[in-house]
């Protein structure tokens, strides 16, 4: 004040209006703060809590779609020798060999071979395995032909040969690779022409070229999910 005073009139008049503009600086920030300070931290409250949104929502779209990704379906292997079946345990593919491949694809050309031979007084039964079988050959295929003559053939008529009293059982031996697609397989068909009389076995050899597709049919795709389908077939007795 005693600075004020001792001032000329003209420094006086500049120090005091430059003191009121100070304040009035001051007052402005004080409003300014208490006015949108308050709605400039809710702002900033909404848009981070928005983006955690977005993150989560993001989060969530892609465990929906790695769970959509993600196969279902657990394969397990079963090991048949005549009326025994053993469990093999699981088979996990992304860690199956082409040793254990072969084992898989054999697993269903073997329903194919079975559906296809066995004879059985059952008549639904036999129904069923007559429908099966067609279930493992590809469409329009050598294989399909082949086995449509077969069961043209009265000699090999399933239902036919069930009727005269003939039973035909099937007991799977043993498979090899014969090609990239191809495999040969092994069995014996033991034939009982009547309760207890002429029984007969023989022993079969087939050779089977396949293609994997999954059947478009809902039944085939029951029988047959790993679409495994025979599209070359050749077979013969084998002399023991």
């Amino acid at each position: 004040m005693q600075n004020l005073l001792e001032a000329g009139p003209i420094q006086q008049e500049d120090a005091w209006i430059e003191s009121e503009v100070r304040e009035k600086q001051k007052r402005y920030q004080r409003n300014w703060e208490e006015r949108y300070s308050s709605l400039l931290a809710g702002k900033r409250n909404w848009q981070l809590m928005a983006f955690a949104l977005v993150l989560l929502c993001g989060g969530l779209g892609y465990g929906v779609l790695h769970l959509a990704n993600t196969s279902r379906t657990e394969l397990y292997m079963l090991d048949r020798s005549g009326s025994q079946v053993n469990y093999a345990g699981t088979i996990k593919p992304a860690n199956m060999d082409d040793a254990t491949w072969d084992i898989v694809r054999v697993e269903e050309l073997k329903k194919f071979i079975t559906s296809w031979r066995t004879v059985t007084s059952d008549a639904v039964a036999q129904k069923a395995d007559w429908d099966r079988a067609f279930a493992f050959v590809g469409d329009g295929s050598q294989a399909r032909e082949t086995l449509a003559k077969w069961y043209d053939t009265e000699a090999n008529d399933p239902i036919a040969r069930a009727n005269k009293g003939e039973i035909v059982t099937v007991q799977y031996r043993t498979f090899d690779r014969e090609g990239a697609n191809t495999y040969g397989l092994w069995w014996t068909e033991t034939s009982t022409s009547a309760p207890g009389q002429n029984t007969v076995t023989k022993m079969w050899h087939a050779r089977i070229t396949y293609a994997t597709k999954i059947p478009t049919n809902e039944q085939a795709r029951a029988e047959n999910p790993m679409g495994i389908l025979a599209t070359e077939l050749t077979f013969n007795e084998v002399q023991q």
